[in-house]
């Protein structure tokens, strides 16, 4: 609570998940990021979708701590508020960004409620984060979100690490399904130091706004070392901070998504699909460089070097992978691609 006065990897399009009628985009984690937040006044967030995002998909933002189990938010219910996105008319493309501004933040986000997560969404200036969220039984968002969470994404100002108390309204455990380690992340602490409310109260991103592939966008986003934490109340008393505010664009540049994409997604191919574990992917000449292997969480289960292969390369997953839906991303030097795979 307040204390004082933009597809690439990790597509997940509504073909492969989503039986809602009205088809909106079922998100996994890292399909989005936070890359900025303030907590001195006026609220403030910027996110970036690194795929597509079909009108009417709805998103959630809060300050609630989470534990790391499934449906995670602290209880009994918080009361640090919350907003839903909703994505307008038309949609989002890989590489838009979306900002909030309290008092400010137009049409598209609306307060949000339930049993689990009440109040008014207010970041506290002693250490807060934003932990974003879907509801895992509508892509559009129902009445019931804070109790059925997908978790998405969290950014975190309080410290470096996620080992908070979820009771103390400052802090958070790791959202589940989420991870703080390795490029790119779904967990990013950014605060001034690895222990507990050692805080900033506004961090942004300070790095290049444009990229070769979203990949590479997802990377830099996620990474520590490229976010600026300060406490001066903006604007006017931290330059290096306003700057960076300022600098926000309205989407990403991504140099070669649309060309690398297409080429990728023709010349891969992965067989037999259904599969017991033994799959073969299939190139057609383009040199693959690595294998990466998720649950529907976002959780990474295995990691194969392809050793640039550019004929048909076996992998053998039975020991690595129980029955169940993954996602596989192949990636060649400059581009990547997520095929759906079930493992019966």
């Amino acid at each position: 609570m307040k204390t004082k006065l933009l597809s690439l990897a990790f597509i997940v399009s509504a073909f492969m998940f989503n039986t809602n009628t009205n088809a909106q985009t079922t998100l996994a984690p890292g399909d989005i990021a936070v890359f900025w937040n303030q907590a001195d006044t006026p609220d403030s967030f910027a996110f970036v979708t690194f795929v597509d995002i079909v009108a009417g998909t709805g998103i959630y933002f809060t300050d609630c701590g989470t534990t790391t189990l499934a449906d995670g938010f602290r209880m009994p219910a918080c009361t640090e508020g919350a907003v839903k996105y909703t994505a307008p008319s038309g949609g989002l493309s890989a590489g838009d960004i979306i900002q909030y501004v309290d008092g400010a933040a137009g049409p598209d986000f609306a307060p949000y409620s339930d049993s689990r997560i009440t109040g008014s969404l207010g970041l506290a200036t002693s250490g807060d984060q934003v932990v974003v969220f879907q509801d895992a039984t509508s892509a559009a968002g129902g009445t019931n979100a804070g109790n059925t969470p997908t978790y998405l994404f969290v950014i975190h100002n309080a410290s470096t690490l996620f080992t908070g108390d979820p009771s103390d309204s400052n802090e958070t455990s790791l959202p589940f399904g989420l991870t703080d380690t390795g490029l790119p992340r779904t967990a990013l602490g950014v605060g001034a130091g690895p222990g507990v409310d050692v805080e900033f109260d506004n961090t942004v991103y300070t790095g290049s706004y444009t990229f070769t592939t979203i990949e590479d966008a997802k990377i830099a986003l996620t990474d520590p070392a490229n976010y600026y934490g300060s406490n001066p109340n903006p604007p006017g008393l931290d330059a290096t901070y306003d700057a960076a505010v300022a600098a926000i664009p309205a989407a990403l540049t991504i140099t070669t998504l649309s060309t690398n994409e297409l080429g990728l997604n023709a010349s891969v191919t992965l067989f037999p699909n259904p599969s017991n574990g033994l799959i073969t992917i299939k190139s057609e000449g383009v040199a693959l460089e690595s294998m990466q292997v998720a649950d529907i969480n976002g959780r990474i289960v295995s990691t194969i070097d392809l050793e640039g292969a550019t004929q048909d390369k076996e992998i053998n997953l039975t020991n690595a992978l129980t029955s169940g839906l993954y996602l596989v991303t192949i990636r060649s030097n400059d581009a990547s691609i997520t095929k759906k795979l079930i493992i019966q």
